[in-house]
């Protein structure tokens, strides 16, 4: 960076011109950028009308600078995208694995549909476009124990798979980060369960899937374990819980089911968010006795 004058400052090539732009407008600053190529190079140099501004005008270069070389050291710094990836898949294989059998679900659903009664909760079939469920009794005689837990995987549509994901994504990395794979497998296997089955006793025999049971009993663990002994990871923005809540109250009272089609799993979500709670009084009270 160089002076020429009073109102003419010859830029160097490591000033971000984005960024000095945006911040001269802030500024309220009236200038001009003239590029000339002189001697195979091109130079910048900013005209500054206000003579007045000059000196502002160079703390603002010098401030931009500063940022661009900071953000130049983070980005050096920064470990390539594939180590991030394999470090959260060492550390997160519940999460991720839930994650992708969710998306593989979803995809069942929408290009395979006619696999699907292999994982839902009772085994159907379609008559003159009635769906008619074989009775429970049926599938455990036939040892068909997988479908306790593959409901919870059936998505209905991109935004049911998506939404779902997301709040997986949040509470669960946490929940195993905490806990450790193993543990959090187990809870997650009997949040699933529990959801499926609750659905099955609120409902009775139903077309019924997606993973926001699960993601209910998360909240829930999450919810009184911090209750009982909180965890730095486990500190949830706060507007979540009441959002959540609301939520679950609103589609108890029946106003999802009006603009859903099929309706929402309440019995799944209530049975989730309880399950979760227990296993969350519970966990918080082992960690207190151990501290």
């Amino acid at each position: 960076m160089t002076s020429l004058g009073q109102n003419i400052i010859e830029l160097s090539a490591d000033v971000d011109l984005d960024a000095l732009i945006i911040a001269l407008n802030r500024q309220g600053i009236s200038y001009e950028i003239h590029k000339n190529d002189e001697l195979e190079n091109t130079v910048t140099r900013l005209s500054i009308k206000d003579v007045a501004d000059a000196d502002h005008v160079l703390n603002i270069i010098s401030q931009v600078r500063r940022n661009t070389e900071r953000s130049n050291h983070a980005a050096a710094t920064r470990p390539p995208a594939e180590i991030v990836v394999r470090a959260y898949l060492k550390r997160l294989p519940v999460t991720f694995v839930a994650l992708m059998m969710c998306v593989l679900g979803a995809i069942l659903v929408q290009y395979y549909p006619d696999l699907v009664s292999i994982f839902t909760f009772q085994n159907f079939s379609i008559i003159d476009r009635d769906i008619i469920f074989e009775p429970l009794s049926n599938t455990l005689e036939r040892n068909e124990w997988w479908r306790l837990i593959t409901p919870a995987f059936l998505h209905f549509g991109i935004f049911h798979v998506v939404f779902n994901s997301l709040w997986l994504w949040e509470f669960g990395r946490r929940v195993e980060l905490v806990t450790g794979s193993g543990a959090y497998l187990v809870l997650l296997s009997a949040l699933s369960v529990g959801a499926n089955v609750g659905q099955y006793l609120w409902d009775g025999p139903a077309l019924f899937g997606g993973f926001s049971g699960a993601v209910y009993g998360l909240l829930g663990y999450i919810w009184v374990r911090q209750k009982r002994n909180p965890h730095p990871l486990l500190r949830l923005p706060p507007s979540i819980f009441p959002f959540m809540i609301g939520w679950l109250l609103i589609c108890l009272m029946g106003v999802v089911d009006i603009v859903i089609e099929g309706g929402v799993a309440n019995g799944a979500h209530v049975s989730g968010l309880l399950i979760g709670m227990v296993f969350g009084f519970f966990a918080g009270q082992r960690q207190s006795k151990q501290v």
